[in-house]
């Protein structure tokens, strides 16, 4: 349960919220409003969107088949895409605040007392926590690497710190820059960036252009570093029979798990097909299917960890004195700790995304439905691919004698060299 929630989330996350995130950029910038359709009517609207969606989703899939020796240069590019945007922001605002532009009273400390503690917890928790998870995602691709011991906690260390900077400087800037009036207008980076973009006079066209490229090839960049480890992740998990054998199929070219990537590949075209036809031919727009979707991925990405968190812990119950590459020192104290802490907050994001103490703007009966219908097909969807996986002959248990000096190994069958 715990693999297919960790993998699930992302193909419906990379069609549904990420391409959409996309075409929103790209409407925005190039062509002025987010409500702007392509050759005047939904249908031709639609179908444009569609196409559009359709090379964001399997570029960013074709980079995940790629080696990861490759398709790990794509993750970091983008990642000093994010960063540059957010150092344009930063220019850009305080440009903003210096030339005059900023009128209106600005928040004093009372402004900073929460007092919506409903909507703090519904919706502003929840994505923040869905903000912090990932960090782990490499481990998925651990075995290729060359020093993962070294490696792996340096970058998470890292990656935490410059995260932390980096949300930091683009709320504050915010807070600091825009007066009390424009704030509640800002719910995105895009809408962000629109704010500020007066300063630029004439090149606030041809650099809202660049901006909405960078934005789109960050978004699938963000996409792809998710499918690289989580699809990995899925595969090694169907090689242990909780899932059918194909789809742990490596391939032989790359070293990548191709058939979870191609999978993945096809969910998100079916999750973005379906979100922009919903969006298209509802009474909806493309707000309100936004927050729809990420609430969903929300709510099964962070689903997962609460399988995921309390396994560290069983395990070093059950297997004390296995060596293992990465250990959290402290002795069970610390274990303790670092297991309840983040475990408590994956049950309170999964809890108030499902259930938020505010009515949604679809509706509180509409808005479950499209929470909770999903997981119960993702549940069975899960089962069925376990008893697949078990009643496949051909892959057969791996069995380890522990306890001795080398792991005695025997398997009987099995698609090592596939």
């Amino acid at each position: 349960m715990a693999a297919m929630l960790y993998w699930v989330s992302n193909p419906l996350w990379l069609g549904g919220t990420l391409a959409v995130g996309a075409i929103a950029a790209i409407k925005s910038f190039w062509f002025g409003s987010l409500s702007y359709q392509f050759g005047g009517n939904a249908a031709i609207d639609a179908t444009v969107e569609i196409l559009i969606a359709l090379v964001f989703v399997w570029g960013t899939i074709w980079c995940a088949i790629l080696s990861l020796r490759v398709g790990k240069y794509i993750s970091v590019f983008g990642s000093y895409l994010k960063l540059g945007l957010l150092v344009v922001f930063v220019l850009l605002a305080m440009l903003f605040l210096v030339g005059g532009h900023s009128k209106g009273s600005s928040l004093n400390a009372a402004d900073l007392i929460p007092t919506n503690f409903a909507l703090i917890v519904s919706g502003i928790l929840p994505v923040l926590i869905f903000q912090w998870q990932g960090f782990e995602v490499q481990n998925g691709a651990g075995e290729e690497m060359e020093n993962p011991q070294r490696d792996v906690p340096r970058s998470i260390i890292r990656a935490g710190i410059v995260a932390v900077i980096a949300y930091a400087a683009f709320l504050i800037t915010i807070l600091l820059v825009l007066p009390k009036s424009q704030l509640s207008n800002v719910g995105s980076f895009l809408a962000a960036f629109k704010s500020v973009e007066v300063v630029l006079g004439p090149l606030a066209v041809p650099v809202g252009w660049l901006v909405a490229l960078a934005f789109a090839i960050a978004l699938a960049s963000r996409g792809g570093t998710w499918i690289m480890g989580a699809d990995r992740t899925y595969a090694i998990s169907a090689l242990d029979r909780t899932a059918p054998l194909i789809f742990g199929r490596f391939s032989g070219k790359y070293g990548t798990p191709i058939a979870v990537n191609i999978m993945s590949g096809i969910m998100a075209t079916i999750a973005m097909v379906a979100a922009v036809l919903v969006n298209k031919f509802s009474a909806g727009n493309i707000t309100t299917l936004f927050s729809l979707v990420l609430g969903f991925v929300i709510s099964t990405a962070t689903l997962a960890y609460l399988f995921i968190f309390p396994s560290f812990l069983i395990l070093r119950y059950k297997y004390p004195d296995v060596p293992r590459t990465y250990r959290v020192p402290g002795g069970m104290l610390v274990a303790w700790i670092v297991t309840v802490l983040p475990f408590a907050y994956a049950a309170f994001t999964v809890f108030f995304i499902l259930i938020p103490g505010t009515t949604p703007s679809v509706g509180r009966l509409t808005y479950e439905l499209t929470q909770f219908i999903p997981l119960v097909i993702i549940v069975l969807l899960t089962i069925v691919f376990y008893i697949m996986g078990h009643n496949d002959k051909r892959n057969q248990d791996v069995f380890v004698e522990m306890g001795a000096s080398e792991a005695s190994v025997e398997r009987a069958g099995g698609i090592a060299g596939e």
